[in-house]
């Protein structure tokens, strides 16, 4: 390489440094967190962009820094806060229908006991037919940040004893608490009037059927819908049936239990 060409070489080096700049833009409603990805894929090779606290630190040229900060007025706006409101409604329905004879036969010198055997010395034959209507449900709200989680969760510990038998061979018996517990966890965005939501819910509730047991129900799904009207979520129905029969005794149930969830967002800024 020549003289000429060198200092030429050199010149548009200059040239180049000289027209990069860095300068520093503070953020008002977004972290640089949030922003800091999309500014450098805006300024793709042509620039540099650091976080530092809650401001962003760009060297580019001047034309790429102004195009930063055309993009930053869109992005770093205030975030709308939201009520966040879920709704469960919950039924259920059980039946038990059947029979059972209750006394004793005498044969000779033999006698024969069936069921708990005679009750006040008297031969009892009982009709099994019960039925059980439940309702339940609510609605449960919060307020929350556009764009970030919130949690709400309500609940109780309950004692759950256990019984068991030592190594030797005597009762013993061992109770641990537990939570049982309500709620959900939502992020909710908007894009104009609509809204899309990310909602994991849970609702455990103490067994009807099976004492020391926890029934769990839990729901994790992504919605979009309009802002302010209801959007339906998960549904859940569950049905069981039973049947038992033995000697003069009979017995059969069935049962069904359904569930709804649905979700609303409102603004309320």
């Amino acid at each position: 390489m020549n003289v000429r060409a060198l200092l030429a070489a050199l010149l548009l080096g200059c040239s180049v440094s000289l027209s990069a700049a860095t300068e520093v833009i503070p953020l008002n409603f977004r972290t640089a967190d949030e922003v800091l990805g999309v500014v450098q894929s805006v300024l793709g090779h042509e620039g540099k962009v650091n976080a530092y606290g809650n401001q962003l630190i760009v060297n580019a040229e001047p034309a790429k820094i102004a195009e930063v900060r055309a993009l930053l007025q869109q992005l770093d706006t205030e975030p709308r806060r939201l009520l966040i409101s879920v709704d469960t409604n919950e039924s259920g329905y059980q039946t038990d229908r059947g029979y059972r004879a209750d006394g004793s036969i005498s044969a000779g010198n033999a006698e024969i006991q069936i069921g708990q055997g005679e009750i006040n010395g008297r031969d009892q034959v009982r009709i099994i037919r019960r039925s059980t209507d439940s309702r339940s449900g609510g609605t449960q709200q919060v307020q929350a940040t556009e764009g970030y989680p919130a949690l709400i969760q309500v609940g109780q510990s309950v004692p759950l004893t256990t019984r068991s038998r030592d190594y030797y061979g005597q009762p013993y018996s061992n109770t641990q608490y537990r939570d049982v517990t309500r709620g959900f966890y939502v992020t909710a965005s908007l894009s104009g009037e609509l809204v899309h939501i990310n909602i994991s819910s849970n609702r455990d509730r103490l067994s009807q059927t099976q004492p020391g047991a926890i029934d769990v129900q839990s729901t994790d799904t992504r919605v979009s819908g309009r802002v302010g009207e209801w959007i339906s979520i998960g549904a859940i129905n569950e049905q069981n049936q039973g049947e038992q029969s033995d000697f003069l005794q009979q017995r059969s149930t069935q049962g069904r239990e359904d569930m709804t969830i649905r979700v609303k967002v409102d603004v309320v800024n």
